[in-house]
């Protein structure tokens, strides 16, 4: 989130500056290189943007569609690494907390992501085609997945954190400390400078101190030469600097009264208010003269507030955390406490935002799956007889839905055993997708299960064998299912996030299965359990042969060894077992069919025994779930 045009009307009154590092001290025994802060939000969207600008149009559909997040960890780590040649990084932020003043903000950017899927869904009705619409679905793991990547390394684990805030009010604060003296500046090569690495253009509007800069993203560029070796150069902005052009303070740190930056600040809240001409008038003239009497907002102001580093949020968090579920938890009573700004008691209902994924606009939201596993985290974070708010997409609109946690709730019980190799609280996600279907008298077919079943299994080591999964094979229902997945997936670790937190404190409602905090400790991590390329590899395999030769289909039978007899099911009994037996560890295999027992068993009582409905007998329970 940014001011439009902010940086480009500053750059007239004070241009930013190129500089390269590292440079040599005056002392000349070492290299200078300033110290780093990093919005890493920021940084995670920029490393996947650079990504895709990367690929040509045809790539962007498997690429982005089955985006590997191992990949995208590398390439986190290897551009901190390389911005480490030119910097001390002290400082990586991730955003655990939006205020409440960004809710407008929120819901249009949600609404533009779902008039951009519908887009999307209307241009390519069948078969997902990226190079139509002109937008690419951002992955919906991507905070989570840098989180992980950088708490797992070795140096940059040790400064990341997830704060109770914005990460950019966080950054412009430990800029705003971490200036050295002029002693000290001396020595490094006269700057002793901190600079903050974002990729919003307001963090100049922050108060700051004459030893604090600012740098764009897209403003850093890594350089190699024969004679230098490696180098970063960078543009930086001066935000002192530009204050004393406007004829604003000293640029120290006050308590009380205006902040240094308050010029800038006015000027930031002239564009915002489309003051077009007292703006014009500030940057003809270079000078702040018309700005001593702008009266800026105070909601706008209390935005720039600046956080106490080390006093927001609880070090028992630190590690617990990523980015959204963050959000969940400092949105409880007994965490908002800590947040920055001070959330103020409204009355309303909390709120919590759910990521539109890649999902079809004309189904069902996919949040529909995994909500009683919410309920449960929301019941020990927010308590019972309380209401708790999803925001989410319903059809082309955003919607709010209203959870009540009731007293007299039904633990949603979790678990089951499905045999080895098999996570059952994973395999509930599942049943639960399957019931869902079967409800609204929706196809499922056993090459969708046999699908999602293998992306949560380990390969048996012959993946070079598979079919290499192309553009044709991403089509709506497939992508929908796999995000119904996701979101499932995603909600078990919700509810392992909130049984990790300190429980001090924390009234576990009665209601609640103990056992489910046993059962979450083995939980994998969140990236480590869905496999995108085994999901689309089962489709790859099965794909529809029409304008094949017929060697080619000869080949393909030969190949895949499950074409004989296939049904409106998916497969027949022969081809299913040559498919589990060429996707599953020999291990894994009688677990798969297991659960396939099980979903015909769902299907058959669904159509078969309405009478039994009617009297209300003959149910029968998997994972929790009544079938029949």
């Amino acid at each position: 989130m940014g001011i439009p045009q902010l940086l480009q009307n500053l750059e007239k009154i004070q241009k930013p500056k190129s500089k390269v590092y590292p440079k040599a001290s005056n002392s000349g025994d070492a290299s200078y290189r300033p110290a780093a802060v990093i919005d890493g939000s920021a940084l995670a969207h920029h490393t996947f943007n650079r990504y895709v600008k990367s690929l040509s149009k045809e790539e962007r559909i498997t690429r982005v569609l089955g985006f590997d997040y191992t990949a995208y960890q590398r390439s986190v780590i290897r551009w901190l690494e390389r911005l480490e040649v030119g910097f001390d990084i002290t400082n990586i932020f991730i955003d655990g907390h939006l205020p409440s003043y960004k809710t407008t903000t929120r819901i249009s950017r949600i609404q533009t992501t779902i008039l951009s899927l519908s887009r999307l869904r209307t241009l390519s009705p069948s078969v997902i085609d990226l190079t139509k619409g002109n937008w690419n679905p951002s992955p919906p793991f991507i905070i989570a997945a840098f989180s992980a990547a950088v708490r797992g390394h070795e140096r940059f684990g040790k400064v990341i954190r997830t704060v109770a805030g914005e990460a950019d009010a966080f950054c412009a604060a430990a800029s705003a400390i971490g200036g050295n003296t002029e002693e000290e500046a001396k020595d490094d090569g006269g700057e002793g400078i901190t600079v903050v690495f974002t990729g919003d253009s307001d963090l100049v509007v922050y108060p700051h101190s004459q030893y604090s800069r600012v740098a764009i993203l897209d403003d850093v560029h890594f350089e190699y030469t024969s004679d230098e070796g490696a180098r970063v150069k960078v543009l930086l902005w001066s935000p002192w600097d530009i204050e004393r052009k406007l004829g604003g303070g000293s640029g120290t740190i006050k308590e009380g009264g205006d902040q240094p930056g308050m010029m800038i600040m006015k000027f930031a809240w002239c564009l915002v208010i489309k003051d077009v001409f007292r703006v014009a008038k500030v940057v003809s003239s270079g000078k702040g003269g018309g700005l001593e009497s702008v009266k800026v907002g105070a909601e706008f102001r209390e935005q720039y507030l600046l956080p106490d580093v080390g006093g927001f949020g609880d070090e028992g968090l630190e590690g617990i955390l990523d980015s959204r579920a963050a959000e969940v938890v400092y949105a409880s009573p007994r965490y908002r406490g800590l947040c920055h700004p001070p959330v103020k008691k409204s009355g309303k209902d909390a709120e919590v935002y759910l990521p539109v994924m890649l999902e079809d606009v004309t189904k069902s939201s996919v949040w529909s799956i995994g909500r009683e596993m919410r309920k449960l985290a929301y019941q020990i974070l927010f308590g019972t007889n309380t209401v708790v708010v999803e925001v989410h997409r319903k059809g082309e609109a955003v919607n709010r839905s209203s959870l009540k946690l009731e007293q007299e709730d039904e633990g949603f019980i979790l678990g089951g055993e499905f045999g080895e190799g098999l996570d059952g609280l994973v395999v509930g996600i599942i049943l639960e997708i399957v019931r869902g279907y079967l409800e609204k008298n929706m196809e499922i077919t056993n090459t969708d299960l046999i699908a999602l079943l293998a992306a949560i299994t380990k390969s048996p080591g012959h993946e070079e064998s598979l079919p290499s999964v192309t553009a044709v094979h991403w089509t709506w229902p497939r992508a929908h299912l796999l995000s119904q997945m996701m979101a499932g997936v995603w909600s078990l670790y919700l509810l392992q996030t909130v049984t990790n937190l300190p429980n001090e404190g924390v009234e576990i409602p009665e209601t609640i299965d103990r056992s489910i905090f046993e059962k979450l400790k083995g939980f994998q991590s969140l990236l480590d359990i869905i496999d995108v390329n085994r999901f689309m590899t089962i489709y790859a395999i099965t794909h529809n042969r029409k304008g094949m030769s017929k060697s080619a289909r000869k080949r393909a039978r030969k190949k895949a060894g499950v074409w004989e007899g296939q049904d409106t099911s998916g497969l027949s009994t022969e081809g299913l077992q040559g498919l589990i037996n060429r996707m599953f560890e020999k291990e894994v295999r009688g677990s798969v069919e297991g659960v396939l027992r099980i979903v015909e068993e769902m299907r058959r009582r669904g159509n078969g025994d309405e009478e039994e409905d009617e009297d209300g007998e003959g149910g029968e329970s998997y994972m929790g779930m009544t079938v029949g």
